[in-house]
């Protein structure tokens, strides 16, 4: 069975993706001693920036099918339905593009590979802490959704997860009438990835399938939105990484405040992945 991870790389006027994308390329190539292997999605702009040293970290180069559903939008999400449709894998994790991995969790794909899919219903603060703040999330509550992340969601090429997946296309096609129509205790005004995959769910009635709400240990991630981190908000601005410091030695060395990080970790602030962090990737890699 082939595994790996995903990402979807498309430029705008303000962030290289596709800078971030190579970052966790490398970063996964340095830390993980059995699934490492990366695959980028990308449209034909950000295609047309990609290098030799891309190649030669990237995995597989797909192209974004049946069109760019994101061409015009700023926030490019609007093609992660199509995760399923362009993974080459057999089992695949999608990631963010604006994650390191600090350790090694190859052996997580061992229980994985136990479910269809597997989503993340539980991220950590840079403390390790479970994140219990609401504070970007009040939609879920208020409408009962499965408390579902993509930044590191797993599916096996399967039934389930082809039902799933089409069941998204859905939303995301139609996302403005199926917010209205299914979220009726409030809706964001924007299309919500994390939103629409927990929607799914719910209304194929498959959350139990797809979740493990008791492993809150297995899989996660630290997600360093700056409103989860149980800080009071007069002591932390939105952008995190003004209030807190960060103490780097390596892509496999750092804490954030004083706390060692050890599992996959979602920046979030694209100004936090320096070029000099890249640099040293690409030296110890052997560029």
């Amino acid at each position: 069975m082939s595994k790996g991870y995903i990402v979807i790389a498309q430029n705008n006027k303000t962030v290289d993706y596709l800078e971030q994308a190579y970052a966790l390329a490398l970063n996964l190539k340095l830390t993980q001693s059995t699934v490492s292997n990366l695959t980028v999605c990308v449209d034909a702009n950000t295609k047309a920036l990609i290098k030799t040293k891309h190649k030669k970290v990237f995995d597989h180069i797909v192209d974004i099918p049946w069109n760019d559903d994101a061409e015009n939008q700023p926030w490019k999400i609007n093609n992660k339905w199509k995760f399923y449709y362009m993974s080459p894998y057999d089992e695949t994790v999608i990631l963010d593009s604006d994650m390191i991995f600090p350790t090694d969790v190859s052996h997580w794909w061992d229980m994985l590979s136990e479910r269809d899919v597997w989503a993340t219903t539980n991220v950590r603060t840079y403390r390790g802490d479970v994140v219990t703040s609401d504070y970007y999330r009040k939609y879920f509550v208020a409408n009962d959704l499965p408390n579902v992340y993509m930044a590191f969601f797993y599916f096996k090429k399967s039934e389930l997860a082809s039902e799933l997946f089409a069941m998204i296309e859905i939303i995301f096609q139609h996302w403005q009438r199926m917010f209205y129509k299914y979220m009726p205790k409030g809706k964001p005004a924007w299309l919500s990835g994390d939103v629409a995959f927990a929607l799914a769910m719910q209304i194929l009635g498959i959350e139990e399938q797809c979740t493990k709400p008791l492993a809150n240990n297995f899989p996660t991630f630290v997600h360093m939105k700056s409103h989860v981190q149980e800080i009071p908000a007069t002591l932390i601005e939105d952008d995190w990484t003004k209030s807190l410091p960060t103490y780097y030695n390596n892509y496999n060395d750092f804490k954030i405040g004083n706390f060692q990080q050890l599992l996959p970790f979602h920046y979030v602030e694209k100004n936090w992945m320096k070029p000099d962090m890249v640099k040293q990737m690409e030296k110890e890699f052997g560029f």
